[in-house]
């Protein structure tokens, strides 16, 4: 691994531009930086939703070298080799990826192909840090400006996630320098998201922080941090829902997300990220819709755990005792507007069977609060789920 370290959440802070301007944000980053190569990573709907585009061309002008909509949800291999032949093809100094999780995950994962000029997905498995050697990145000459439009906060993380042509799972990769260089908050872009992905993504990042404020060695400092994320995360959410034009309610959130995911990184999730990453990759289901449909039932089952924990997410969730917490996390999400119950979902018996069985294998299951080692205990939980 690189002997660089995380950064922390001042380090992180100072890489935040909060500017509703997108192209205003990205040439003061850029004004020092001689001959500036810009390749833009663009969702597809908000290529086409937004003049965002446009606005960043007009002002930048030939710093702009292409515009790729390559990018999709659960970031597939095919397609991160193909953004990375593009990186490659215009000899880019600076990547812009803007939309949701998958664009800045995926982008992020282009980068490690580009850098270390990987050739098959069967190399790029090699790097995953399950394996021995890990994510191993010794240099990081390309510059990362992640502008965020959903809630998911893959922008704060060391962490990145992509659909392996070879497993047909999702991989993980780790290295400090996966964190952007620059995050450009813009909650004026952000009205260009459809209010069900911005709820669903916020219920995501949501889950980060609860699930390490009940991490079992988790610092007093992250914890703290988290539930600042949770508190700013459930008031800007309640607002953008009964007004969702409003951007204080949306900036709000925004910066919810950057405390919300102090922990990334530093302690490993539990079971609502592992059966969540399951069911995204075997039911194809949507992140935010994993965490909204399991993360409730997961603080059921591991109340007997997490007892202190959920008794203080319980108060930021407006209800006094831990036994409520779960509870209450459900009818929020209820209130957004989201489905809360697996029931409400379309995930086939076979797609279940399967995850049943994957969970007992699944480093991120297996790292829950409450130890799940037997189908029964996953059952458990997706019955509580239902």
């Amino acid at each position: 691994m690189t002997d660089m370290p995380f950064p922390d959440l001042a380090e992180m802070k100072n890489r935040l531009v909060v500017e509703q301007h997108v192209s205003k944000a990205v040439s003061d980053i850029i004004n020092n930086t001689a001959d500036a190569r810009i390749l833009i990573s663009i969702s597809r709907s908000l290529n086409k939703s937004s003049d965002v585009v446009a606005e960043l061309q007009n002002s930048l002008r030939e710093k702009i070298v292409a515009v790729t909509s390559l990018l999709s949800e659960h970031s597939p291999y095919e397609k991160v080799f193909e953004l990375a032949g593009e990186i490659l093809r215009h000899d880019a100094t600076h990547i812009l990826s803007i939309g949701g999780g998958s664009v800045i995950d995926g982008t992020k994962i282009a980068l490690i192909v580009a850098t270390k000029n990987i050739s098959s997905p069967e190399e790029l498995d090699a790097n995953t840090y399950a394996t021995k050697e890990g994510t191993v990145v010794e240099k990081w000459p390309i510059k990362h400006i992640a502008v965020p439009t959903t809630l998911s906060g893959a922008e704060f993380t060391p962490l990145a996630g992509a659909t392996s042509s070879v497993t047909g799972r999702k991989e993980g990769f780790l290295n400090s320098h996966l964190v952007p260089d620059h995050i450009i908050l813009s909650s004026t872009l952000s009205l260009h998201t459809p209010e069900r992905l911005w709820l669903s993504s916020g219920i995501r990042s949501i889950d980060h922080a609860i699930e390490t404020i009940c991490a079992p060695t988790v610092d007093a400092e992250i914890a703290d941090a988290c539930a600042e994320g949770l508190r700013l995360l459930h008031s800007g959410m309640s607002g953008s829902r009964n007004d969702g034009k409003n951007l204080n309610h949306r900036a709000e959130s925004q910066m919810g997300v950057y405390y919300a995911t102090a922990g990334l990184s530093r302690y490993r999730m539990g079971a609502s990220h592992g059966l969540g990453y399951l069911l995204g990759v075997i039911g194809h289901v949507p992140h935010g819709l994993t965490s909204c449909v399991l993360l409730p039932a997961v603080m059921t089952y591991n109340l007997p755990s997490t007892e202190v924990p959920q008794t203080r997410i319980a108060k930021i969730l407006g209800v006094e005792s831990a036994l409520e917490a779960g509870p209450a996390l459900r009818n929020f999400i209820g209130f957004l507007g989201l489905p809360n119950r697996l029931s409400e979902i379309d995930v086939s018996d076979a797609a279940i069977a399967e995850i049943m069985e994957a969970a007992l294998t699944h480093p991120v299951v297996q790292s829950n609060a409450r130890a799940i080692t037997t189908t029964a205990e996953v059952s458990e939980i997706l019955t509580i789920a239902n």
